[in-house]
């Protein structure tokens, strides 16, 4: 390195070694257009401004996502499963505004920006794996803390279960229902489905992580990554008054923080304004068995 040249990358961490690899992955992203004024205080600080789009309902708006991620790993011993959420505000580096392009919806969620600017700052990240936590938090920058869900997403394996539902509750749940972060629901069936490029993602933190902290600081460094999935999404785009009553957003009443950001700002009534679906391809099959020497039986 040239002296007095600032590192290009944050320190690397000694037992998370990087590309970490999905073994398997289903996930669903929920889109909302929000009004900017409720959004901007969350990105106080962190050097990032809401993404510009050019469909006329983004006018005055942010669009924000909610990202539900089941997702397993394989660790050499063992197999790690996590479930994971992030609450996202779709934005770019102030510093590069110039560069950023300005696209329609449609054409970033079909992964058309080229320069990778725009991405997701994670606002609250839970979860329900201690290492997974640990990760995002020292790794990433995330505010990410642990956590219990309730989920039903379909599979191969599940042909009788058609829609996705989850339920992420507060870190103090301890079976109590009534203290549920948020409860999503979705049918996608009388919805059109399109074929879409999941091209890298970027995504945006900052370090250092952990949940009890601002989401921004001037204190702090902004970082990047990047997030390759393999295989194509599906895409849920255009949705009618009609199409937007197949989900349902129940924002829970607790005073965790990401409550009362969620209230704050999906809580006046937000509709889904796209969907995207990622459920990556099985690796093998095994059929069901027959009987070899069937006319020996009596």
């Amino acid at each position: 390195m040239a002296k007095n040249t600032p590192p290009v990358f944050p320190p690397a961490d000694p037992v998370f070694k990087m590309p970490f690899f999905y073994s398997s992955l289903s996930l669903i992203w929920t889109y909302y257009w929000v009004d900017e004024k409720l959004v901007l205080p969350l990105l106080k600080d962190t050097r990032l401004k809401p993404a510009r789009f050019t469909d006329p309902e983004s006018k005055g708006k942010v669009l924000i996502s909610l990202n539900f991620q089941n997702y397993s790993a394989f660790l050499g011993m063992m197999i790690s499963t996590v479930n994971e959420i992030e609450f996202n505000v779709h934005c770019y580096p102030e510093k590069h505004e110039a560069e950023v392009p300005v696209m329609s919806l449609q054409d970033y969620l079909y992964g058309q920006d080229a320069t990778k600017l725009i991405g997701e700052m994670r606002l609250h990240v839970p979860a329900d794996n201690a290492v997974a936590v640990q990760a995002g938090v020292k790794c990433f920058g995330e505010r990410k803390f642990l956590t219990t869900f309730d989920y039903m997403v379909p599979t191969p394996d599940a042909p009788t279960v058609e829609n996705w539902a989850y339920t992420v509750y507060d870190p103090t749940f301890e079976g109590d229902k009534s203290k549920a972060l948020y409860t999503l629901t979705a049918d996608l069936s009388v919805i059109p489905r399109r074929v879409a490029n999941p091209s890298p993602l970027t995504l945006y933190s900052m370090l250092p992580g952990g949940p009890n902290r601002p989401a921004g600081g001037k204190d702090m460094d902004l970082i990047g990554s990047r997030w390759n999935m393999f295989g194509v999404y599906d895409m849920y785009l255009g949705l009618t008054p009609a199409q937007q009553k197949s989900f349902t957003l129940t924002i829970g009443k607790t005073q965790h923080p990401m409550a009362v950001d969620l209230r704050a700002t999906l809580g006046k009534g937000a509709k889904v304004c796209a969907v995207r679906v990622f459920v990556s391809p099985p690796a093998a099959a095994e059929n069901r068995p027959y009987y070899v020497d069937l006319g020996k039986k009596k």
